[in-house]
């Protein structure tokens, strides 16, 4: 039988991967996809947790700048009593977050895009600067994440579908790396596969006839695995908006632009 110490330490030791499912759907595509991923996470040793929106009480934000007033607290108070306060601490704990939504309109869901909202100013500060601009997020916590990002389109094929129907994912990774202080893993587009040949008006209900494939949940299941070991390895690095030469910008403006 193991030590109590020997338990305890492994429990410590042991990484998490949050997944945030902005779909509508408990059973749909987007929700199977992020399974999958989970799965594969578990599967290199992860502790997982799916967090789908839809159940939680999430409110829009009021603009009353509780948080942003705030310049001390790793999650920022918010005026608003509601789910938001648990989603933000298990995200901030967590060492993978993934992002899984839905195409709507060609963008992120609602449930997804008030998420976002709620988060910006709660786990960054107004205290970043970009060159001469000040006043911009800076993430709050010194943790560096693992991110990826998971989109289920409706009837769109995944290559047109990458190409003119997916602001959700640039629009996630940028600003989910950016907010989480997160190093990008990757991210899966799923375009449409149909469970019958569509021929007519069978077209005007495409989506009643939206299926996975295997290759698509094992794209998810893959990215799943790609995040632990990234996790594991233990050299994760946070996206700079710049990419690679972001820090030598930032080294140049500390240069010339001196308190």
């Amino acid at each position: 039988m193991p030590e109590q110490g020997w338990v305890n330490q492994e429990m410590e030791n042991t990484k998490k991967v949050v997944a945030i499912n902005g779909s509508y759907r408990r059973k749909g595509t987007t929700t199977e996809l992020t399974k999958a991923a989970l799965e594969g996470a578990a599967s290199v040793g992860m502790d997982t947790e799916m967090i789908l929106l839809r159940d939680k009480d999430i409110r829009y934000c009021t603009n009353c700048l509780t948080c942003y007033k705030d310049l001390d607290s790793e999650i920022a108070p918010c005026s608003i009593d509601d789910d938001m306060e648990e989603i933000l601490h298990k995200t901030m704990d967590a060492d993978g977050v993934i992002l899984s939504s839905a195409v709507h309109n060609g963008f992120v869901t609602g449930l997804m895009t008030v998420f976002f909202e709620r988060m910006a100013w709660r786990v960054c500060r107004p205290t970043g600067r970009l060159f001469v601009l000040r006043g911009l997020p800076q993430p709050r916590s010194n943790k560096t994440r693992a991110l990826a990002t998971i989109v289920s389109a409706g009837g769109m094929p995944t290559r047109l579908g990458k190409m003119f129907c997916n602001d959700g994912t640039p629009f996630m990774r940028q600003n989910g790396c950016y907010y989480l202080n997160a190093d990008w893993v990757g991210g899966v587009y799923a375009g449409a596969k149909f469970s019958k040949e569509l021929r007519g008006e069978d077209w005007c209900k495409a989506y009643l006839y939206k299926i996975l494939t295997e290759e698509q949940l094992k794209e998810a299941r893959e990215l799943g695995i790609k995040m632990g070991a990234m996790i594991k390895a233990d050299k994760l690095k946070p996206v700079h908006p710049f990419g690679r030469i972001g820090s030598l910008l930032d080294r140049v403006t500390a240069w010339f632009i001196r308190e």
